[in-house]
């Protein structure tokens, strides 16, 4: 799926638009506000999917949970990205998805109800985002989920007597543990493209707002060969996609290998030096599954998509309101140019890193350092991208949003 400091809202707060039609589970924002009362066993922060399923495996124990997300629907930004570029299949495989039971999403798609969406691709068996998503919904369904959403957007995280209480906009809650779940949710642009921006030039992120059908794309990954079919399926116009280079094909986005279990005990046995360098060295950025890569290629041959294997220098023409785009030999007028170049990647900014200091909680270059329990300290647990130092680069996938989950339920509700 999709990869990424200038004065771009905070890491850990959303840059999609809240007010978006979401794709996500629920079309109706729950009208809830909570005050300080007694402490809940967990506060999530951030409905996504290591939010939802990190509720799930701690409902499924009996803890009481609430779920501050800024949109007030579950998994909403996600799908909010996927519904950008066009997702139609999941990049991972039918084993991977946000119930803790093994199997579940395999035995779900058995159910004669959902037979319409119950194929699964290639030789790793990847079943359709539909599938991925209704499975979701069902399982936020059997425990409730939907009813632990807050809305609201947290800033601030700090101790209370034997508690901690999360602040923000729209929440006061009390909690005995904290769960960190956010994404990466800021777009990666360019100075160079911030500056055009700035002089009004039509340039878009794919995953921030405003985006066009923009027949002109720049990237080199999945978000950028997914944008540029969904555009063409859906104008029927020639799309241009500008790359850096050819197209580097990975089924996975980073070695499949490193889904095994196993190779977590392996991976915390490092030096944190080793794993830093390993983190930076081995992530496998800018793929494309080769299903998708086959069907950018068909494009390609039949004219649809036109592949320009060089990033272009861009200039706005204010007074013709139109960009010129250079590269490959080639001179280009265009009406506006998207940015599919994946999100910056997420370390601890912003009200998190201020609420961290504050409470004392170790950082090594931007990332928590946790233990077994996923635990950072003082009560607040991480899990999702900000997790990679302790589960290794898994941890920002739907496996490694498993392995966090199924280390929770065991924690201790001691005092912080």
């Amino acid at each position: 799926m999709p990869d990424l400091n200038h004065s771009v809202p905070d890491a850990n707060h959303v840059a999609l638009d809240a007010d978006d039609p979401a794709p996500g589970l629920h079309g109706r924002v729950p009208e809830r506000h909570e005050g300080v009362r007694e402490p809940h066993d967990w506060v999530i922060v951030g409905g996504g999917p290591h939010g939802v399923c990190a509720g799930q495996a701690l409902h499924a124990q009996g803890a009481s949970i609430r779920i501050i997300e800024p949109s007030g629907r579950l998994l909403h930004r996600w799908g909010c990205r996927a519904s950008a570029v066009g997702m139609t299949w999941m990049r991972s495989p039918v084993g991977h998805h946000l119930d803790a039971q093994p199997g579940s999403l395999h035995q779900f798609l058995h159910l004669r109800e959902n037979a319409e969406v119950a194929e699964l691709a290639g030789t790793f068996r990847r079943p359709t985002y539909d599938a991925f998503l209704r499975h979701s919904r069902a399982l936020v369904a059997r425990h409730r989920l939907d009813e632990a959403v807050i809305p609201g957007r947290v800033d601030s995280i700090r101790t209370e007597r034997d508690h901690l209480l999360v602040q923000g906009q729209g929440v006061e809650i009390a909690a005995r543990r904290v769960l960190i779940a956010t994404g990466s949710n800021v777009p990666r642009t360019p100075p160079w493209a911030r500056r055009l921006q700035r002089e009004g030039a039509p340039i878009h992120h794919a995953f921030g707002p405003g985006a066009q059908l923009d027949h002109d794309i720049l990237g080199g990954g999945i978000s950028a060969v997914q944008r540029a079919l969904m555009v063409r399926r859906s104008t029927g116009q020639t799309v241009r996609l500008w790359m850096r280079r050819p197209v580097r094909v990975a089924d996975f986005d980073v070695d499949r290998s490193w889904a095994k279990h196993r190779f977590v005990g392996r991976w915390v046995d490092l030096q944190v030096s080793e794993r830093l360098n390993f983190l930076h060295r081995h992530a496998v950025g800018g793929s494309v599954p080769s299903g998708l890569a086959s069907r950018l290629a068909r494009a390609v041959r039949r004219g649809s998509i036109e592949l320009q294997l060089e990033a272009p220098s861009v200039e706005w023409d204010a007074a013709k309101e139109h960009l010129v785009l250079r590269g490959g030999g080639r001179v280009v007028e265009s009406s506006g140019l998207t940015l599919a170049t994946g999100l910056q990647r997420e370390t601890v900014t912003g009200w998190l890193r201020t609420s961290a200091e504050r409470l004392g909680l170790p950082i090594i270059n931007g990332i928590p350092r946790l233990d077994s329990d996923m635990h950072w300290g003082r009560g607040v647990h991480v899990c999702g991208p900000l997790a990679r130092l302790r589960l290794g680069p898994m941890a920002t996938n739907i496996i490694g949003a498993r392995w966090a989950a199924s280390k929770l339920p065991s924690v201790r509700m001691q005092p912080v």
